[in-house]
């Protein structure tokens, strides 16, 4: 148990002095109020960029809305850990509580990955893949990030892949000054 506390620690380390790209995955589950918070969460995600440290972010709907646990993603791209603990992140109402009049709504899961340094602009004719848990063999050696045109996801069926969830830009891509 000691070795692995270890292996976590130095990866918390190295994550805490490299770029990441933070995710969060969220559910929203009251309609009525859904054009109001898609409209914050835009106007959120600009302010977001004017953050030192917190390079660019863009949200995603799943585009097989029930296939995934996650009807939204939004993606960002982070110069360390310590972005999140900063003055500036805490300002802006960082961590959840700058979308606090909507938390009754809200479901989501926070994860950050570290071996990119920047998420690539996803166009309206891309798409995201993320997958959940890999089942298949897939030979996609030392790949991150593809950006996909749609015809690529259909023609390798991919919404219909067991894992996967597939989703297609909501905004534009926000990038810091």
């Amino acid at each position: 148990m000691e070795g692995d506390q270890g292996v976590e620690s130095l990866t918390v380390l190295v994550m805490r002095r490299a770029c990441v790209i933070y995710t969060v995955e969220l559910n929203f589950s009251d309609p009525a109020r859904a054009e109001e918070w898609h409209a914050w969460y835009e106007t959120y995600l600009a302010q977001l960029v004017l953050v030192p440290g917190l390079s660019t972010a863009q949200r995603f709907r799943a585009v097989a809305p029930r296939t995934p646990s996650w009807a939204y993603v939004a993606l960002y791209s982070v110069a360390s850990l310590d972005v999140f603990a900063s003055d500036a992140y805490r300002r802006i109402g960082g961590g959840g509580q700058a979308s606090a009049r909507f938390k009754e709504a809200i479901r989501r899961r926070r994860n950050v990955y570290a071996g990119i340094e920047r998420v690539p602009e996803v166009t309206d004719a891309g798409c995201v893949v993320l997958c959940e848990d890999m089942r298949h063999t897939w030979h996609l050696a030392d790949c991150l990030f593809v950006p996909l045109q749609a015809e690529t996801v259909d023609r390798l069926k991919l919404m219909v892949t067991e894992g996967l969830a597939v989703y297609t830009p909501i905004t534009k891509r926000y990038v810091s000054p």
